[in-house]
C-alpha cells in the first residue's frame, strides 16, 4: 500500500475517531474537531471536510490530507512505519472502505442493507495479559471515556502480529476464542470471528455492535452490570449468529448505531418475533454510544476548563 492508495482509502474522520478524537460540531461537510496536532484549546479550529476528505488547522495554517495528517500524529515514527500502521489498520476495513473516499456516496446508495461478511486476516495473537493500570493501552481507552477499572474484568492487553511486525491491542474476547483488537492507530480482529456473550442469568439482553460501545455503556449505567446481559455482536455481519441467544430472553434493548446501516437492523429486529425495544433515543445526536460518552466527557472537561478562567 502506497501514500496515494491511502489517501484514497482512508477517511480522515475514522483515522481520527481511531485515535479517540470526536468532532465538537457538524456543520454539512465540515466537522470541527479540537486540534488534535497542538496543545489543548478551548475553541475547535481544526477542520474536516468530508466531501474532500481534507483537513485544516486553523491555529497553525497547516492542512492536507489523510498521510500528512497521520505524519503529524505519530510525529516520532518515519515515514515507512506510518505507512506499515496505516497499511495494517486497513486490514481491518471493509471492501468498501477500501474504495476512493469520493466514490463510498453513490456506493452506499446502491448497496443491500444487509451487513457485509468479515474479511479474513493476517493476524496471529502472540500473548495476552491483564490491562495494566497506567499503560498507553489503559491511556487510550481513557481518551475514549472509559475506565480502566470498567474494562479491566472484560479486556485484556494482547500482543500480536502482522507478517512480521509485532503490536500491542485491547483485547476483547469473543465466544470461539478469537479477539476484537483496539488501539489508537488499529481496528481489526483475530480468527475466528464471533459473538460475546456475557452471561448474568438476566432476563434482559442488551444488544450492541461493538465493544467500545459496551465498554461505554458499562461507564454510563453502572447499574445495568448487576441487571441484564450483553450480547456484542463484534460486527453486524455476525447478526445471524446471535438469534438463538435472543429468543433465551424475554427483553431486548438495542444500543445498535445511528448510521443507515445500524438503523436498518435496529427496524428489522423492531419487526421481529423477538421482544425488542430501541434504547439508542438518549445517543441519537451521535452515531454510537461510546461517540456519545467521549462528546459528554469532552463537554464537562471543557466546562471544568472555562470555570478554572474564571
Amino acid at each position: 500500500m502506497n501514500i496515494r492508495q491511502i489517501n484514497d482509502a482512508l477517511a480522515i474522520t475514522d483515522l481520527l475517531a481511531s485515535q479517540g478524537f470526536q468532532p465538537a460540531r457538524k456543520r454539512g461537510s465540515d466537522w470541527w474537531y479540537i486540534s488534535p496536532i497542538r496543545a489543548a484549546e478551548r475553541t475547535p479550529s481544526f477542520k474536516v471536510n468530508t466531501r474532500l476528505n481534507r483537513w485544516y488547522d486553523h491555529g497553525t495554517g497547516e492542512g492536507g490530507k489523510a498521510f500528512d495528517l497521520a505524519l503529524r500524529l505519530h510525529r516520532t515514527a518515519s515515514i515507512r512505519e506510518v505507512i506499515e500502521l496505516l497499511a495494517s489498520f486497513s486490514l481491518a476495513l471493509p471492501a468498501m472502505a477500501l474504495q476512493p473516499v469520493r466514490s463510498l456516496e453513490k456506493t452506499s446508495r446502491r448497496e443491500s442493507s444487509a451487513p457485509r461478511p468479515d474479511p479474513p486476516t493476517g493476524i496471529r495473537v502472540l500473548e495476552t495479559k491483564p490491562l495494566e493500570a497506567g499503560s498507553l493501552l489503559a491511556v487510550y481507552l481513557e481518551q475514549r471515556g472509559i475506565a480502566r477499572e470498567t474494562a479491566a474484568p472484560y479486556c485484556r492487553e494482547v500482543r500480536f502480529s502482522i507478517g512480521a511486525r509485532q503490536y500491542e491491542a485491547i483485547g476483547f474476547a469473543n465466544r470461539s476464542g478469537g479477539y476484537e483488537l483496539r488501539n489508537a492507530w488499529f481496528k481489526g480482529s483475530s480468527s475466528p470471528k464471533d459473538i460475546t456473550f456475557v452471561d448474568k442469568g438476566a432476563g434482559t439482553l442488551c444488544l450492541l455492535e461493538g465493544f467500545m460501545d459496551f465498554l461505554s455503556l458499562m461507564e454510563m449505567r453502572p447499574h445495568l452490570r448487576h441487571t441484564a446481559n450483553f450480547l456484542i455482536l463484534n460486527s453486524l455481519s455476525q447478526l445471524g449468529k446471535s438469534l438463538e441467544v435472543l429468543g433465551q430472553h424475554s427483553k431486548v434493548l438495542l444500543f445498535l448505531d445511528r448510521d443507515q446501516t445500524g438503523r436498518r437492523v435496529t427496524e428489522r429486529l423492531l419487526g421481529s418475533e423477538f421482544n425488542c425495544r430501541d434504547a439508542s433515543a438518549f445517543y441519537r445526536k451521535h452515531k454510537d454510544v461510546n461517540e456519545h460518552l467521549a462528546a459528554r466527557k469532552g463537554q464537562a472537561k471543557q466546562l471544568r476548563l472555562g470555570l478554572g478562567h474564571r
